[in-house]
């Protein structure tokens, strides 16, 4: 949807199921296309849906300089 309008975090959240902080985290490392006008993100919905529609792993990400010798 071109004209589809951008709602906050807070209403994505709500809607979708995840989390505040996790959604400002997904926006923050691009995981999620949104915009920061000013102080709040902003989203698009089904930019939400489609990161939800994605195959991920499930489990805690590996520590960084953890590995097994």
């Amino acid at each position: 949807m071109p004209d589809e309008e951008h709602i906050t975090v807070a209403q994505a959240s709500r809607l979708c199921g995840l989390s505040r902080r996790q959604l400002t985290r997904l926006l923050q490392h691009g995981e999620i296309k949104g915009v920061k006008p000013a102080r709040d993100w902003l989203v698009r919905l089904s930019a939400v849906m489609e990161y939800l529609g994605k195959e991920r792993r499930p489990g805690p990400k590996p520590k960084k300089g953890s590995r097994k010798r």
